[in-house]
Order: C-alpha cells, then sequence, then structure tokens
C-alpha cells in the first residue's frame, strides 16, 4: 500500500477484528453441537467461526442450513452467546481498537461495519463492547440476499457511506472478509487476530495482513489524505 492514498472508508469484520470473540464463540458452537448429539471436531468447528450460524450448524451438524434442526441450533447459540460473552464484550475489545476508530472519524474516514451476524446480534455487541457509536453504517447478514464471500454486505455498506467501491478498503481476521473484499472490488487489510493465518489471508488475496491494532493504525494512517483525493 506504500504510495498510495488510503480510500476514503474503511469497512470492518467485527468477530476476531474489532472483538475478540471467537474464543468464547467457540465454546457457544461446542456446546450447541453436544446438545444436538453430535461429537465436535475441533477444527472443524474453528473453521466455521465468522461465518452465518446457519452455515456453520449446517457443517456441524451435517446437516442442509435450510433444516429446521439447524435454525433451533442458530437461535441456541444466539442464547448462549448473550448469556456467555455479551456481559464481557467490553473486555473483549481488541487494545487500541476504540482509539484506531476515533482517529479515524477525526480523518473524516466514513466507517461501516460488515458481519456475518444478523443486525440484532451485531448491535447487541457492539453497544456492550462500546463500539456502536462509532461507525455510520452497519451492513448484516440478514440484510442481504447473499453473505460473506459475496460482494453484497461490501456493497451495501458502500451504498449506505455514498462512497463508491474502489474508495473502499475491507479490515477483517477471516478468508470469507478478503474474498467478499475481491468480489466487492475492494482492498482489504487482513489481521491475524481472529481464525485465520496470515498465510490463508495472503493467499485469499489480501494486500497487507497485519499481527496488531498499532499495526493496522500505522497501514490505514501511513497517508493521513484527506478524503476524496486518490492517486494511482
Amino acid at each position: 500500500m506504500s504510495g498510495l492514498a488510503f480510500p476514503g472508508a474503511v469497512l470492518f469484520d467485527v468477530d476476531g477484528t474489532l472483538v475478540d470473540t471467537p474464543a468464547g464463540m467457540a465454546v457457544v458452537l461446542r456446546t450447541v453441537v453436544e446438545e444436538h448429539g453430535r461429537v465436535v471436531d475441533e477444527d472443524r468447528l474453528r473453521r466455521t467461526i465468522g461465518r452465518p450460524l446457519t452455515a456453520s450448524f449446517g457443517t456441524l451438524l451435517d446437516l442442509p442450513a435450510d433444516d429446521p434442526e439447524v435454525a433451533r441450533a442458530a437461535d441456541r447459540a444466539r442464547q448462549l452467546f448473550t448469556e456467555l460473552v455479551i456481559p464481557s464484550a467490553g473486555e473483549l475489545v481488541f487494545p487500541g481498537i476504540p482509539a484506531l476508530l476515533a482517529e479515524l472519524r477525526e480523518h473524516g474516514r466514513p466507517l461501516a461495519v460488515v458481519t456475518s451476524k444478523v443486525r440484532r446480534s451485531a448491535v447487541e455487541l457492539l453497544e456492550a463492547a462500546g463500539l456502536l457509536a462509532a461507525f455510520d453504517t452497519l451492513s448484516c447478514h440478514d440484510m442481504v440476499e447473499f453473505g460473506k464471500p459475496h460482494p453484497d454486505l461490501a456493497l451495501l455498506a458502500a451504498d449506505a457511506l455514498g462512497v463508491p467501491p474502489d474508495r473502499c478498503a475491507v479490515v477483517g481476521d477471516a478468508i470469507d472478509d478478503v474474498l467478499m473484499a475481491r468480489a466487492a472490488g475492494m482492498d482489504c487489510l487482513g489481521v491475524t487476530t481472529g481464525v485465520a493465518s496470515a498465510a490463508e489471508l495472503v493467499a485469499a488475496g489480501a494486500r497487507e495482513v497485519l499481527a496488531d491494532v498499532p499495526a493496522l493504525r500505522e497501514i490505514i494512517l501511513r497517508i493521513p489524505a484527506p478524503f476524496g483525493s486518490h492517486q494511482g
């Protein structure tokens, strides 16, 4: 990204990017799978974290995503997430994230959330984490026809912000975040604070992969170009 003015809008994934929820989500998924009488494959479980719950449980329960048992499992997971993870959401925000979001706003960067959570769950988590007010718009799984890795969520956010897709960048921790960004014609920065490795994110097409928030901040603010300027 050196030599380029950073895109005007920044679209953030939530779980594993803003908030350290993957470990808690793993507990939730494991509990629900066991309640449904299935044996948990830990590697398989880990790879479903960050996906829509119906997709995760379709995989973990070996059922079609539209099976009623999958819907019940997803509802149960949301209940457990509220009970087990939400109370500690403020403590799970990655160090430096609130300051980074505030600094981006000071620089006039439009900010959005792009998440595989349904809107109700996204608002619940972001509000509990103290991050909701930092964002101009939320793009959530139940607001589009196709979720990640399709481009719909990212394009919905760009449209809501009034920013062309090629002036947006996605920040995310999962392969699907990168694939979504590429499909939407957006740049992508990967972070290794969540579920995917640096090698996986690079292979998916992330422009750069950062290990922590300070490194992410350095990239985003490397060239403090005002919104609207672009050098290619």
